[in-house]
């Protein structure tokens, strides 16, 4: 793959000249209107014309030799045919509202994308005492549309609905089914996160430790077998844990989740719907990854920002990463449980209530302990690396995480967690009751509650090694990506064995949309009738590779035909 980055900025620098040579509109007049120009300007520019597109037809050449010699290689679309998508957006304003005005904030960037004539985005506002714009009411939930630049009301007086009920979200579910139906889906969950065990929703409207469990969730997506999801995303905190991608799994293609807290901005909506409305069938990994990259250049950029991190998982990964991490977990039993792994990383900006995350003072004592998050990759280089356990349980991390990302701070997160209960029963208890109505492996579910009698809980292992040699996901991608011909990394991940299991038996490879990004890189391929096939987004550029002859061809929509690279 180090051959497709030189030869790939090899070809932009050929294209770069041929730009140099190709004259532009004011260069094409001479600063003069045509109408203008006198019958010898107009010569001499013919002429030019005729030498500039000799020098153009040379470049060409040099490029490559027009014909692959393989002529059965096919071209392949990035991205679907599909005309049509439909956005459902489950908003629970909360405090976040009522106090700071975020959820209509993301209201208004929604609308400013001008999105609404190809995809329908379906927001219902509920579990706030008191929104600040758009005349939402606080007393009653509502269901809105965004149409023509405007926030369009569909449904109102549909009462004080409880956000954390099940019966809610299904029948939201139900309602953007059946009354805007589409090509293709997203799903939104909007609000405060409490990790996979504690679930989502702190509503104003209800008990202050009421919540939507991912056992909730599951059962209500459930419900509409005939909506399946291209990607189900948690505007909230600390949700992307192994345990949420096998509750969501048999529902959604991607997920897009955050292992970390939020800061205030949340995700941003204006880029990504921008180009979702321009493009409906574009392909699903880049949509998420248009996300993933936009949510931490506005941390980065803005004054309100924190640090930030954001990964979105292939989902038909999550049973095999499930079998994985308990062959390791069983493994390192001993290691698990003679440290408390769960991350002390801070909560930055917030304050602390009940066991959801408040934004409010500076000063905050709030961590991911505190939910007993454990990221994984960070326990397997602390704990063991070199097991074939180990080494399979990377493999298969490294194919969930299709996209991730992080602001520029220390990176103290990879993208994925898991929740182990050291030294707290009533965690356990809310924990197996969650795991048990997912019908999680009874024996681990058993299992984990060994880590509630350990008695070394209140001594952390220090992860400082760790952070200081994390350097992103690009630096596996030799040993464990699937980036050669053929599959033939030591330990890369093979898709086949990924199952869609939501989409009614249909394997992965009839969607042609499953995209992998490379991230040491920084570009996309994609495995189709054995042929591997790389795509360049800055330059839209797509090619194939020839194992045979060791050679990679672009796709020349001029000539219509595949051209090798030199």
């Amino acid at each position: 793959m180090k051959k497709v980055l030189i030869v790939l900025l090899i070809l932009c620098g050929v294209f770069f000249l041929i730009l140099l040579f190709t004259p532009d509109e004011e260069e094409s007049f001479n600063g003069e209107r045509p109408g203008n120009q006198t019958v010898g300007t107009s010569q001499e520019h013919a002429q030019e014309h005729v030498e500039e597109e000799k020098e153009e037809t040379a470049a060409a050449e040099h490029l490559g030799s027009a014909g692959a010699p393989n002529a059965n290689v096919e071209t392949v679309s990035v991205g679907t045919d599909a005309k049509s998508a439909t956005i459902m957006i489950y908003m629970n304003g909360s405090d976040l509202e009522s106090k700071a005005g975020e959820a209509t904030r993301d209201i208004s960037e929604m609308i400013s994308s001008g999105i609404g004539k190809n995809v329908n985005v379906i927001i219902q506002t509920m579990g706030t005492r008191s929104w600040q714009d758009y005349d939402i009411s606080g007393s009653t939930a509502q269901t809105w549309q965004i149409k023509d630049g405007k926030l369009a009301l569909i449904r109102d007086n549909l009462g004080q609905l409880d956000c954390t009920r099940e019966q809610t979200l299904s029948e939201f579910i139900g309602f953007c089914g059946s009354s805007y139906p589409a090509e293709r889906y997203l799903f939104v969950f909007w609000d405060h996160g409490g990790g996979p065990v504690y679930g989502f929703g702190y509503d104003e409207w209800q008990g202050e430790e009421e919540s939507l469990t991912i056992a909730e969730m599951s059962r209500a997506f459930a419900k509409h077998p005939e909506i399946h999801f291209d990607i189900i995303g948690m505007d909230c905190c600390i949700m992307a844990s192994l345990e949420t991608c096998c509750a969501l799994a048999p529902y959604c293609r991607y997920t897009l989740l955050s292992e970390d807290f939020e800061s205030g901005l949340g995700w941003c909506y204006r880029g990504w719907m921008e180009r979702l409305e321009e493009t409906p069938g574009m392909s699903t990994p880049l949509l998420g990854k248009h996300i993933v990259d936009s949510i931490i250049e506005e941390n980065e950029e803005n004054p309100e920002g924190d640090s930030a991190c954001l990964a979105m998982f292939n989902e038909s990964t999550a049973q095999n990463l499930f079998t994985a991490w308990k062959a390791f977990a069983y493994r390192n039993e001993d290691a698990l449980m003679n440290k408390n792994y769960s991350r002390k990383h801070m909560a930055k900006g917030r304050s602390q209530k009940g066991f959801w995350d408040f934004w409010g003072l500076d000063g905050s004592n709030v961590t991911l302990s505190d939910y007993y998050i454990s990221d994984i990759l960070a326990l397997v280089e602390s704990i063991d690396n070199e097991s074939e356990a180990a080494k399979n349980l990377v493999s298969t991390l490294k194919a969930a995480v299709t996209c991730y990302g992080h602001t520029s701070d220390k990176n103290e997160l990879t993208g994925m967690s898991v929740s182990l209960p050291y030294g707290d029963d009533e965690f356990y208890g809310k924990l197996k009751q969650v795991y048990t109505e997912l019908d999680f492996d009874k024996e681990y579910i058993e299992w984990l509650e060994g880590f509630v009698s350990e008695s070394d809980y209140d001594s952390f292992f220090d992860f400082s090694f760790f952070e200081d040699l994390w350097n992103g996901w690009g630096t596996y991608e030799s040993q464990y990506g699937c980036n050669v011909s053929g599959g033939s990394c030591e330990y890369g991940y093979d898709y086949a064995t990924g199952d869609y299991y939501g989409y009614g038996g249909q394997d992965a490879g009839e969607y042609n949309d499953d995209w992998i990004y490379d991230f040491e890189e920084d570009i996309w391929y994609l495995y189709e009738d054995d042929t591997l096939y790389l795509y360049d987004e800055e330059s839209d550029l797509l090619c194939y590779y020839d194992e045979e002859e060791d050679e990679i061809y672009y796709y020349d929509e001029d000539r219509d035909d595949w051209v090798r690279m030199e």
